[in-house]
């Protein structure tokens, strides 16, 4: 075991530099619609992963200049490798009117940056790389193989991640992936997840007359707005809960191990998050136990936006011609996004709205989970915890979606979290941030499970666990 007494003292002597260039990171608007910002997000991680001492190749697709690169960086050596899973581009940061300091401007208050992408996913990423500088600096060489895998489209579902990594033969074949970034919950705790769902992101359309109609007509024309709601009305039941036609189609059972690892989950924190979204209580009534098993184990049916109409300030009386809505649905093993959209389909068709248009070009990710008593986690857990000063908590997976089953899923992988990324960052919303503390703990973390990651006997712990990995799970 390494003493890492010079390890922390250089991180925490970088800190105010590294908090620099976090910032510098971060003023680039690397949003799916700014082309610039991209290319400036990608060059700029680009030259930072050159500083650290890996070896960088920035992967293009031949014949689509727009899409943004994908950047590579190894540094390391041994014979393990070590995926880590991040994306430069960021979420939009609009409704800029609900920051309290530019999203493009990071600022820091009281600890923390503040700044789109400031969590999700620059700030992690950094961390994970001053954790391997300070490493290199204060011990020595890595005894294992740390690849980068950077992105720029993971906000808008990654679409040509496949053909990218295609381009790199090989890169996919390594010994466990460190999904983008880890969480600490609102209590303090470490959480140690091995999993992520999967989503769809689909637009639904009703369109009901050639164009928009003064509002006198409303008495005899067919109301667009009035179509769209009633056609949702059907995807939910009277508590919310969905009722989608074959929204359940092909997920597993949870296995014994997976049960096991949910009901062991603590939910003092479900307090604290009822208090940081102001409600009494949870969806349909469900208890706190209740509630940490449908987050594990139930798809979701989520509107992310419905619009129509006229919604500027004044009046405009009008009947709108068009109603749109956004839905995400997030997906659980072993579920097949292609299937979904399809019953989707069928369940607007079988109540008569075939008029109610499911516009091309959804986004569609697959879930990916790793077995829960994988050494890997294991490993995670325990540099966690040695950081963090606290119990870690055990996760099946993440809530939210991240490309893992593209990386992962093809030699099935195994995969863990690992992070200092706080419940309380905003990730997505305004006023977005990364806790300054919690980066720097988040990269001696890093530092500590190099060395973990190289140690893990997959042998003995082979030996020690039952011999069928659960369903839709990672062997590892």
């Amino acid at each position: 075991m390494s003493d890492y007494s010079a390890l922390d003292r250089y991180i925490d002597e970088r800190m105010p530099r590294w908090t620099d260039e976090l910032a510098e990171f971060c003023s680039f608007p690397s949003e799916s619609t700014q082309p610039e910002g991209l290319a400036g997000a990608a060059r700029w991680i680009e030259d930072r992963l050159r500083a650290l001492g890996a070896t960088v190749d920035v992967v293009r697709l031949p014949e689509k200049d727009r899409v943004p690169p994908l950047v590579i960086g190894e540094v390391g050596e041994g014979p393990r490798t070590l995926n880590a899973v991040q994306h430069y581009d960021v979420q939009p940061a609009v409704p800029y009117e609900l920051w309290t300091t530019p999203p493009y401007e990071p600022s820091v208050r009281d600890g923390r940056l503040y700044a789109r992408g400031a969590t999700d996913n620059k700030g992690e990423l950094m961390s994970r790389v001053w954790g391997i500088e300070a490493y290199l600096a204060a011990i020595g060489p890595l005894p294992c193989k740390i690849r980068f895998l950077v992105e720029g489209e993971e906000e808008y579902g990654s679409g040509h991640f496949d053909e990218l990594l295609d381009l790199s033969p090989g890169v996919r074949k390594v010994d466990g992936a460190l999904i983008e970034g880890g969480g600490i919950d609102l209590t303090g705790r470490p959480e140690i997840v091995g999993g992520v769902r999967g989503i769809i992101v689909i637009e639904l359309r009703v369109k009901s007359i050639a164009y928009d109609a003064h509002s006198s007509l409303a008495t005899i024309l067919p109301s667009a707005p009035v179509r769209l709601t009633q056609a949702l009305a059907t995807f939910w039941d009277r508590d919310g809960r969905p009722a989608v036609d074959g929204l359940t189609d092909g997920v597993l059972p949870p296995t014994p191990r997976q049960l096991a690892v949910v009901d062991a989950t603590p939910t003092e924190d479900l307090a604290e998050l009822r208090h940081e979204f102001e409600i009494e209580g949870f969806l349909a009534g469900m208890n706190d136990r209740e509630a940490v098993r449908a987050m594990a184990f139930n798809p979701t049916c989520n509107v992310q936006g419905l619009w129509s109409g006229f919604i500027g300030p004044g009046a405009k009386t009008i009947t709108p011609a068009e109603g749109h809505v956004r839905l995400d649905i997030r997906l659980v093993p072993d579920q097949d996004p292609e299937v979904i959209v399809a019953n989707l389909r069928a369940h607007l068709d079988r109540r008569g709205f075939t008029d109610v248009e499911m516009l091309p070009g959804a986004e569609m990710e697959r879930a990916y989970w790793t077995t829960p008593d994988d050494p890997l986690l294991d490993a995670a857990e325990r540099v966690s915890v040695e950081v963090f000063g606290r119990p870690a908590k055990r996760r099946l997976s993440l809530p939210g979606t991240a490309p893992m089953w593209q990386v992962c899923g093809r030699d099935r992988v195994r995969m863990t979290t690992l992070g200092g990324g706080h419940d309380d960052c905003r990730a997505h919303a305004p006023d977005e941030n990364y806790r300054l503390d919690l980066a720097a703990k988040a990269a001696q973390v890093t530092a500590r499970f190099v060395d973990a990651f190289a140690a893990i006997d997959d042998q003995a712990a082979a030996a020690a666990r039952p011999a069928a990995a659960g369903a839709g799970e990672s062997r590892g």
